[in-house]
């Protein structure tokens, strides 16, 4: 009963680190692989990059037209959003 326990978590495992993107360094820390995170199709130059919120990182950047945005990553890529600053 165990060995088959033990099965199906490794499988469970196994099936979520190759489905979701990691995006933490927790994971990199235990695997000692560097954090990688896309840039933005329209990324030109970098403004800052933040890390404050758990599970969130903020990175603001000029997009290759002007604009000012920031995009958010998450933890196994879910849920990430993009702000774009606009003059009015």
């Amino acid at each position: 009963m165990t060995k088959i326990r033990y099965a199906v978590i490794a499988i469970i495992i196994l099936l979520f680190s190759f489905g979701c993107k990691f995006q933490t360094r927790a994971i990199s820390r235990i695997t000692g692989s560097a954090l990688e995170l896309e840039l933005p199709d329209d990324f030109d130059k970098p403004i800052s990059f933040a890390s404050g919120r758990k599970s969130e990182k903020d990175l603001f950047y000029y997009s290759k037209d002007g604009e000012l945005k920031v995009k958010t990553y998450t933890n196994y890529g879910i849920l990430e959003s993009e702000i774009v600053f606009v003059n009015k």
